[in-house]
């Protein structure tokens, strides 16, 4: 099973995501949802996602923030 931590600070769209995707049909497991980049920063070591979904543009720390801060603890982001 594929682990996927959201991070989305729209509620709606957070909700959306979690119920408009058949994760388990793509063998995918939402291991955890962060309402910005420096809240999924704290979760990621725990949760162990194998893939991070972001929003770009958040309160606190963007998803580009969060992105160069994963590369630059050598964590791969794509």
């Amino acid at each position: 099973m594929i682990r996927v931590l959201l991070v989305e600070d729209e509620e709606m769209t957070m909700n959306l995501l979690k119920i408009i995707v058949n994760w388990e049909e793509f063998q995918m497991k939402i291991v955890g949802c962060a309402s910005n980049g420096q809240a999924a920063l704290f979760m990621i070591p725990e949760a162990k996602p194998d893939i991070v979904i972001t929003d770009i543009k958040m309160p606190g720390k963007t998803g580009l923030e969060l992105i160069r801060e994963l590369n630059e603890a050598g964590l791969s982001a794509a």
